[in-house]
């Protein structure tokens, strides 16, 4: 393997809002363009860059290096990233309704893109991110951040989100929701659900759903010997066929071929309970 990943549980007074926190040493043996295929998960990545090299991604159709304080969006299908010599980051996985709550920025500003963390969350943020290169150990930059996202916090009024109550009944039940099941527990009207949901997320709930669906299905593969029938059954597809219809859209490969080429990607499926 050329990577090297390492994940943190947050503390129990943000693991509702955060998946892991993470590190990630990519290209070990610096490799000239080496590229990995992500596939989504249904979360937003911080990535805060550790060494003078970057990862780059593509943006209007072209490779560039990524900011030094990266935020990835919501994505909905497999992207790639390309790396010439080794990078190291921290990264912190959000759920995707995370970056509103604690930071008032709704994710649909970077849905299916990545922008620089200083133009989207603001300078306390950049001081943030400065000081957690300067942490010389992974307790120290768990600590740091967790300090910072519960001022955060703290400094925000609480109100009625619905569409945070939607996200969450969407990922406990790992996609497999009908959306009229899931307006009967979201007290807010079923336009208006759809509305938020899209206005904050910038995809619909049907889509995250998917994404949902998706993301249980990397977790199943990388738990036990692979069974395409039992996969599709236990998953709510409505056969192998369309099961395998579903996964080429988010990921751009067969089932099979995913399996065989493995190496070729980043799966990093997350935990809905």
């Amino acid at each position: 393997m050329n990577i090297k990943f390492s994940e943190y549980r947050p503390s129990l007074a943000l693991r509702n809002l955060i998946q892991v926190y993470w590190t990630g040493d990519f290209n070990l043996y610096s490799e000239n363009q080496f590229v990995q295929s992500v596939i989504p998960n249904g979360c937003i990545e911080l990535i805060i860059h550790l060494t003078h090299d970057h990862c780059e991604l593509i943006k209007e159709d072209s490779w560039g290096k990524s900011p030094e304080f990266t935020l990835i969006g919501l994505q909905t299908k497999t992207y790639d990233v390309r790396f010439n010599q080794l990078v190291q980051v921290f990264g912190i996985r959000f759920n995707p309704e995370a970056i509103h709550t604690i930071f008032g920025v709704p994710s649909s500003y970077f849905t299916a893109t990545f922008e620089n963390s200083k133009d989207v969350l603001g300078r306390n943020f950049d001081d943030y991110c400065s000081k957690l290169r300067e942490s010389k150990t992974i307790t120290e930059k768990i600590t740091l951040t967790e300090n910072f996202l519960l001022t955060k916090l703290s400094e925000k009024s609480f109100q009625p989100d619905y569409v945070r109550l939607a996200s969450e009944i969407i990922r406990r039940y790992h996609g497999l929701i009908s959306l009229n099941d899931l307006i009967e527990k979201v007290p807010i009207s079923p336009r208006q659900l759809q509305r938020e949901f899209k206005k904050k997320y910038g995809i619909t709930a049907k889509e995250y759903m998917r994404l949902s669906r998706i993301n249980a299905v990397q977790k199943y593969m990388q738990s036990k010997a692979v069974n395409l029938t039992e996969l599709s059954y236990e998953n709510g597809f409505a056969d192998q066929s369309h099961f395998i219809r579903e996964f080429k859209i988010f990921t751009g490969t067969s089932p099979k071929d995913f399996l065989k080429g493995k190496d070729k990607f980043i799966s990093n499926p997350v935990d809905l309970e």
